[in-house]
Order: structure tokens, then C-alpha cells, then sequence
């Protein structure tokens, strides 16, 4: 008989403990962490903005006008950066098909002695206006993906 209510105890508290362990469907997550600055290339800082001025972004947004934008400009803080490195950015216009071309793509090739640097891209709105829809423009530097960003062309 005590046998049976050890064993009955211990059953209850292995479902006790299941029941408080986790084992719930309701929600999920997650963490995550790594080293910063582990010597490689790293953008500190971008923004999609209307102009560029005495290399600060001026006028921050991720929502542009297809008639009146007259350019969509990348602006770019980038750290680790000493020597030379090449950044490429691809521009994509709304429903691109996933092996369509980019609707711009650019190549700046620099050198920093300190570490750090400023690069920005734009791209010009065409004759009959950009493309209304989401946009991506994709950054690289040397060759690696390195961010993206989504943005709304009305």
C-alpha cells in the first residue's frame, strides 16, 4: 500500500510539474546574443532620407512621393571600416520578381585611415515617377549583406 501512494505522488508531481514547466501552446519566444564589433565592418547607423547635407542626413523618413521625391537618399555611419572596402546597394522596386534585375544598383569604393565613414547613395525619381508600392534597397560591403531596408513610395 505505501508503495502505491509513492508512486501516485510522484506521478501527481511529474504532472504538476509538467503542467508548470512550459508546456504551454500559448505563446513562444526567444534570445539571442554575440559579440560586438568583432573587428569586422559594421553600419552603426543608416537612414533613407530626402537630402544629404554637410554629410548628415537630413530629413529622415521611410515614406516617399512617386511625383514629388525628386531623390531617395541612403545615408550610411559605418565603424571598423580602416583600409580600403567596397559598399554595394541595390535598389528594388515594388513587385520585382525575385530574379529581376535591381531598379539601381551602385558600387562606392573607399579608404578610411580612422575606422569610420560617411557613404550615401541616392537614386533619381524617373520622368514618370517612382514606382508606388514597397521598396527594399539592400547595403554590402565587401562582397557581404550586410542590412536592408523596406520603405513606401505613394
Amino acid at each position: 500500500m505505501n508503495k502505491a501512494i509513492v508512486w501516485m505522488t510522484g506521478l501527481v508531481l511529474l504532472w504538476v510539474a509538467a503542467v508548470f514547466s512550459g508546456c504551454d501552446e500559448t505563446g513562444s519566444g526567444g534570445s539571442g546574443s554575440s559579440d560586438v564589433f568583432r573587428g569586422e565592418p559594421a553600419i552603426l547607423d543608416s537612414a533613407l532620407t530626402i537630402s544629404v547635407i554637410d554629410d548628415r542626413p537630413d530629413g529622415i523618413t521611410d515614406v516617399f512621393f512617386s511625383d514629388t521625391s525628386k531623390r531617395i537618399f541612403l545615408w550610411i555611419y559605418w565603424a571598423n571600416v580602416e583600409g580600403r572596402h567596397s559598399v554595394d546597394v541595390r535598389w528594388f522596386a515594388p513587385d520585382s520578381a525575385l530574379d529581376a534585375p535591381p531598379f539601381r544598383e551602385e558600387r562606392e569604393t573607399f579608404s578610411s585611415s580612422t575606422g569610420e565613414q560617411i557613404t550615401w547613395f541616392f537614386i533619381e525619381r524617373p520622368s514618370n515617377g517612382f514606382p508606388r508600392g514597397e521598396w527594399i534597397v539592400e547595403i554590402d560591403i565587401d562582397d557581404l549583406f550586410e542590412r536592408s531596408h523596406l520603405f513606401l513610395v505613394e
